[in-house]
């Protein structure tokens, strides 16, 4: 007719239900942890490219940055970010933005770009000049 077991109490749980529901009280427990917990975790952002004119809190150093931090700055990629590092370690540091021109490769527009970006800055010899008669 049944379990003689289950006879004797029939809402007593048999010790292997009792396995399977504390595995399952355990995984249920585990998941609202985990889910409370990846609540609580940092987002973190994807790096962005700066744009002409963004106010950021700090300036590149031209004279320090290396190959990634370089590559960040509108207009410039890793052969030219190759180009300015090659260029000052072979003249020495930046002593203003304008020193830029020099770089193969960099030309006005691409400077003038940069201005508010980085360090030394971008000066205001890259303005066109007026002709005095």
């Amino acid at each position: 007719m049944g379990d003689p077991k289950r006879m004797k109490a029939p809402w007593r749980l048999l010790d292997e239900d009792q396995v399977i529901l504390y595995i399952l009280s355990l995984l249920a427990i585990g998941a609202c942890a985990w889910a409370y917990a990846a609540s609580r975790w940092p987002q973190t952002k994807p790096v962005e490219r700066l744009k002409a004119g963004d106010g950021i809190e700090y300036r590149i150093d031209l004279n320090r940055a290396g190959v990634q931090e370089l590559k960040l700055l509108p207009g410039l990629g890793p052969a030219r970010a190759a180009r300015i590092i090659a260029y000052r370690e072979a003249h020495g540091p930046f002593q203003r933005g304008t020193d830029l021109l020099q770089v193969p490769g960099l030309n006005r527009d691409m400077v003038a770009r940069l201005r508010g970006l980085v360090t030394p800055d971008v000066d205001a010899a890259l303005q066109p000049t007026e002709l005095v008669p």
